[in-house]
C-alpha cells in the first residue's frame, strides 16, 4: 500500500474520532502533570534498602502518590495511547449491532476494555516502582531493551494474532450487551498481553513521560496494523517490518520507467 493511501485511510471513520480522543487524552495528561506536584509515576523513595523491603518501598511511594492519583494518571495515559488501537474491534462491534444499539454496543465494548487495563495499571505501576528503585537511572534503557525483545518474541506475536480475532456479537437484549462487554474484556486481556512491555516504558521515564507515551503509542499502533504472522522469533520486529512494507514495498512501481 502506498504512503498516500495509508495516510488517507486515517481520514475515514472511526479514525478521526479516535485520534481526536487520543489528542484530548494527551492534553489532559499534560495538564494533570503540570497542575500537580510532579508526575504521578515518579519514584520518590530515598534511603530504603530494596532487599526484603519491597512492601515498605511501595507504601512509601503511595504516601507520596496516593492510589487515586495514580489511577487518574493511568486512565489519562490509556486515553492518550489506546483509542487508535481500537479502530478494528470497534468497527466490528458497530457493524455487528443493530443501528439502534450501535452506540450502546460500542460503549459496552469500551467499558470492558478499559476495565481490563485499569486492573493491569496498579500491577505495572508497582513493577515500575520496584525497577526504578532497584536499578535507578538504568530503568528506562533496560525497559526499552526488554520491550524491543518482547516485540521480537513469538509470545508477543501470538498475543497480537489473538487480538485480531473478532467475536460474535448478539443482536438483542442482555445477550448483546454481554457479548460486547465480554469482547471488550477479552480484547483488553490480549492487548495487555501484547502491549504491557511498551506500556511500561512511560512509567519509568520520569521527565520523559509524555515523549515516551507518544513513542510507545506509535509503536503499538504500527504493530497492531501489521499483518498477522506465525509466532516465531522475528528480529526484524513488527515495527520495522510494517514501516518497511508501508513505505518501500512498491518502490519499483513508483519509479519512473524508461
Amino acid at each position: 500500500m502506498r504512503p498516500g493511501r495509508v495516510l488517507r485511510s486515517f481520514t475515514y471513520a472511526p479514525w478521526p474520532v479516535l485520534l481526536a480522543t487520543a489528542g484530548l487524552g494527551l492534553a489532559l495528561s499534560l495538564y494533570h502533570g503540570a497542575s500537580s506536584d510532579g508526575p504521578a509515576f515518579c519514584v520518590a523513595v530515598n534511603g530504603i534498602s530494596v532487599v526484603g523491603s519491597w512492601p515498605a518501598v511501595l507504601q512509601a511511594e503511595l504516601a507520596v502518590n496516593p492510589l487515586q492519583r495514580i489511577l487518574a494518571a493511568w486512565f489519562l495515559m490509556l486515553l492518550a495511547m489506546m483509542p487508535p488501537l481500537l479502530a478494528m474491534p470497534l468497527m466490528h462491534v458497530w457493524r455487528s449491532s443493530l443501528p439502534a444499539r450501535q452506540v450502546r454496543a460500542a460503549a459496552a465494548f469500551v467499558l470492558g476494555y478499559t476495565a481490563a487495563w485499569m486492573l493491569a495499571g496498579p500491577v505495572l505501576w508497582a513493577i515500575s516502582v520496584l525497577l526504578q528503585v532497584t536499578v535507578g537511572d538504568a530503568a528506562l534503557p533496560l525497559t526499552l531493551l526488554f520491550a524491543l525483545l518482547w516485540s521480537a518474541s513469538p509470545w508477543h506475536r501470538a498475543a497480537l494474532n489473538r487480538s485480531h480475532r473478532a467475536r460474535r456479537i448478539g443482536l438483542f437484549g442482555w445477550a448483546a450487551d454481554r457479548d460486547c462487554l465480554g469482547f471488550g474484556l477479552s480484547h483488553g486481556g490480549w492487548c495487555i498481553a501484547s502491549c504491557w512491555a511498551w506500556m511500561s516504558v512511560p512509567l519509568v521515564s520520569g521527565a520523559w513521560h509524555l515523549p515516551m507515551m507518544l513513542m510507545a503509542g506509535l509503536i503499538m499502533l504500527v504493530e497492531r496494523l501489521a499483518p498477522m504472522a506465525p509466532p516465531r522469533w522475528l528480529w526484524q520486529t513488527a515495527v520495522s517490518s510494517a514501516l518497511l512494507h508501508t513505505f518501500f514495498n512498491q518502490r519499483d512501481t513508483e519509479r519512473p520507467h524508461g
